[in-house]
């Protein structure tokens, strides 16, 4: 056990010096004379996108904003007891500044615990604390839930790590052309009754031509039990908000697949109807520019609080933003990045769960690298062994004005 905690310490220390020397290398906001913005704080704040994370190791930003001169301080004590006091397990890229905002990268280990963890870090300026509490699950669920089998887990490019014990792999096939390919996967939490995400490949070939069937069903894979049953749409005036979009798979049989309970979510239609469905058109033109478009279409569970019912009168989590990453590739090399990167090039979109503009759908766009940090989830882990990890890293973390 501890030589497993030891080099997952080393590994989350060896990140977050790479995150930290990233970090120093762009402007400091406090600093107008280093091309920041020179914004005075008005009053001292922690923020942090995700406070409750997954048993696996990770890392995102945590935002210090100041009035004066600051340190970080991570507490664990008044959450354990004297006699059991945890090792630490939570790393700071910095632990000090001045007045001003500045994001500091927060790393953790991995838990191999059954019971969560937490603790507290603390903001001091001057007399001022401010505290924020921080907690990491355990691994409650390694036990298999009852009636569900992940599939096989293949080396696809579109497909996201893995890797959390208490999420379920499963993939579709679809007949196209008179041959078997993969329509698209999704990685289920059982307790939500909701995917995580959905994986696909995109082109003009793989979109196929027909229409949209509305074949409600429920997805053959999954019991019933672990997905929404949504015959007659959800309860709580929520759309049935899809993953992988019925218009980017209108061969017959693939179609239908579309339409399973396991690639829905209850979603309001300010958002899907509105900014969202023009961004899948977007992804749908961009495809086909590639020679195969990867996408990942995911809903961010971090936090929620409200719930839709479905037609067996279950809760369903009502998530509380939505997310895609792209991977394209084109053997040409002939778009954007792509020129210098190997022929691929990518970009990220989160969304929170609430109206948008057309004209703010690009002001959405992050890196691979920031929707990562920002969701704990390791987008394209495949793509590495096929370009190296120096390519790899560049194309993750590289924007990339094509993109439009």
């Amino acid at each position: 056990m501890f030589g497993r905690l030891s080099a997952s310490i080393r590994a989350v220390a060896a990140a977050l010096v790479l995150a930290a020397m990233a970090v120093s290398c762009q402007p400091d906001p406090q600093d107008p004379g280093q091309g920041g913005s020179g914004l005075v704080v008005t009053e001292n704040a922690l923020t942090l996108a995700n406070p409750v994370v997954a048993a696996k190791e990770g890392s995102q930003y945590l935002t210090v904003e100041a009035t004066g001169n600051w340190t970080l301080t991570i507490d664990y004590a008044d959450l354990a007891s004297e006699e059991d006091l945890p090792e630490e397990w939570v790393s700071l890229s910095a632990k000090e500044g001045k007045a001003g905002s500045k994001k500091v990268v927060l790393g953790w280990t991995r838990n191999y615990d059954e019971d969560q963890r937490s603790c507290k870090i603390v903001l001091s300026v001057g007399r001022d604390d401010v505290v924020l509490e921080f907690t990491q699950r355990g691994v409650k669920q390694n036990n298999p839930v009852a009636g569900l089998h992940s599939d096989p887990v293949p080396g696809w490019l579109e497909l996201p790590a893995t890797d959390d014990p208490n999420l379920y792999f499963f993939t579709h096939d679809m007949q196209h052309g008179g041959v078997t390919k993969r329509n698209y996967s999704f990685y289920l939490d059982p307790q939500a009754c909701l995917a995580i995400w959905v994986a696909y490949p995109l082109n003009n070939n793989l979109a196929g031509s027909g229409s949209r069937t509305d074949k409600w069903a429920l997805d053959p894979k999954v019991p019933r039990e672990f997905q929404p049953v949504i015959f007659s749409g959800f309860k709580g005036g929520y759309d049935r908000g899809h993953q992988l979009p019925s218009a980017d798979r209108l061969t017959s049989g693939a179609n239908e697949q579309t339409f399973y309970g396991t690639n829905m979510t209850p979603q309001k239609g300010e958002l899907n109807q509105k900014a969202w469905a023009s961004l899948e058109g977007k992804v749908r033109t961009w495809s086909n520019q590639f020679d195969t478009l990867y996408v990942v279409t995911g809903c961010d569970l971090n936090g929620y609080s409200d719930y839709a019912y479905d037609n067996d009168g279950k809760a369903i989590p009502v998530p509380v933003g939505y997310f895609k990453a792209l991977l394209g590739f084109k053997k040409s090399g002939t778009i954007g990045n792509s020129t210098k990167q190997g022929g691929y090039t990518a970009i990220a979109f989160y969304f929170n769960h609430e109206y948008y503009a057309d004209s703010e759908i690009m002001g959405q766009s992050m890196t691979i690298d920031d929707l990562e940090d920002q969701m704990g989830i390791d987008f394209f882990p495949n793509l590495e062994a096929r370009v190296g990890k120096d390519l790899y890293t560049k194309i993750e973390s590289t924007p990339d004005s094509w993109w439009k």
